[in-house]
């Protein structure tokens, strides 16, 4: 009886403690390791969810001034009217890129709340990277009056603007009161790399300005 007491009193050894120990700090070595790729992965699914949807808000902005892209002459700084309809290619608004500009049609204004007309002047450039929406409050803008610049998308290195004359896709447009038929824009991106999109335009032709006046 005595013997059977002495056994049962006895207890763990050294290297069962130690085993315990290391078998106690494998797994939690185990399981900070997984929480910490279930981190690292949960934070690379939000940076991917995060670049999709500004690429999307990016063709969506886009989308809507190329898609309302009107014939209409314009002034830049209070200057005449010019004949070309679209400017495009190298320094253009300033862009360290090609750039873009146009006039362009259906920017709502329910009830004539705000200070302005449905009819605004847009464009685009490449700034540090990044693309940038430049609106004027009206076609006929003033020397005096900044244009609102919006940052629509980093990691933009480059961008292109080409229109499909009567033959071919060319890189300036120079011919005067009319429309090209469309206009391709590429996007270079850190992210997607060559993004292209292309704009079906009716190929307005504007009759010869009135003297004196603006179309």
């Amino acid at each position: 009886m005595f013997l059977q007491i002495k056994r049962r009193s006895r207890g763990f050894t050294l290297i069962e403690v130690l085993l315990a120990l290391m078998i106690f700090a494998t797994l939690s070595v185990a399981a900070n390791q997984i929480f910490s790729n279930v981190i690292a992965s949960d934070k690379q699914t939000e940076e991917v969810g995060n670049a999709l949807k500004t690429l999307q808000r990016t063709l969506l902005i886009m989308d809507s001034d190329f898609r309302q892209m009107m014939a209409r002459q314009y002034r830049d700084g209070g200057e005449e009217a010019q004949e070309s309809l679209l400017e495009l290619g190298d320094d253009v608004n300033e862009s360290e890129s090609q750039g873009i500009r146009f006039v362009r049609g259906g920017w709502i204004n329910p009830q004539a709340l705000f200070p302005r007309g449905e009819v605004v002047k847009v464009g685009y450039r490449i700034q540090d990277d990044t693309l940038e929406r430049v609106r004027w409050m009206y076609p006929d803008d003033s020397s005096a009056v900044d244009p609102a610049v919006m940052p629509v998308m980093e990691g933009v290195t480059d961008i292109k603007f080409e229109v499909l004359g009567s033959e071919s896709w060319q890189q300036s447009w120079d011919t005067p009161l009319e429309m090209p038929k469309a206009v391709r824009v590429t996007l270079d991106t850190e992210r997607y790399g060559e993004l292209t999109r292309v704009y079906l335009l009716p190929g307005q032709v504007l009759p010869a300005p009135i003297a004196g006046g603006v179309q």
